[in-house]
């Protein structure tokens, strides 16, 4: 059997991270993720129901300052078959960090994969899979995400 306090751990994460995906109260929110491992810079929103997966280790998922993550996003640090067969014969399981880098805007139901980095000042559209790194300001949406455009290029209309 495994460590007891690992366990007890595990338990207070699982427990935290459900309270705090429906507190209605934002400051709140985050830090109860941080008391569970998550790092989350400053003036960075984390909207309700969301998600993250890193078998509660501590780092394994980094979000920088000024990030805006909308509801329902999945933060998938770990991922593996469970008790499937094909995970021990294929060697499937995966375990990496995910890191938000400052500014990014995260949309609605946004599921990130394992090792994942997303660039600074990058819009990650809804519903969107990241397969892959997203360099800094791209635009990227779809499933996989790909980009379709770059934020500098948008004008500022005042």
């Amino acid at each position: 059997m495994g460590n007891p306090l690992f366990y007890l751990w595990a338990f207070y994460c699982s427990l935290t991270r459900l309270v705090a995906r429906h507190t209605i109260i934002p400051p709140l929110r985050k830090l109860m993720f941080r008391s569970t491992g998550i790092s989350i810079g400053k003036k960075t929103f984390i909207n309700l129901d969301v998600y993250f997966f890193d078998e509660f280790r501590p780092g394994m998922v980094q979000i920088e300052d000024e990030v805006a993550i909308a509801p329902r996003v999945t933060f998938a640090a770990a991922s593996h078959p469970n008790d499937s067969f094909i995970g021990k014969e294929y060697h499937l399981n995966k375990l990496a960090k995910i890191h938000v880098k400052k500014g990014a805007w995260i949309g609605t139901g946004v599921v990130i994969l394992p090792g994942i980095t997303i660039g600074k000042g990058a819009i990650i559209g809804a519903n969107a899979v990241v397969t892959k790194d997203v360099d800094d300001f791209a635009i990227m949406a779809g499933v996989p995400a790909k980009k379709i455009g770059d934020v500098r290029d948008k004008k500022r209309r005042t």
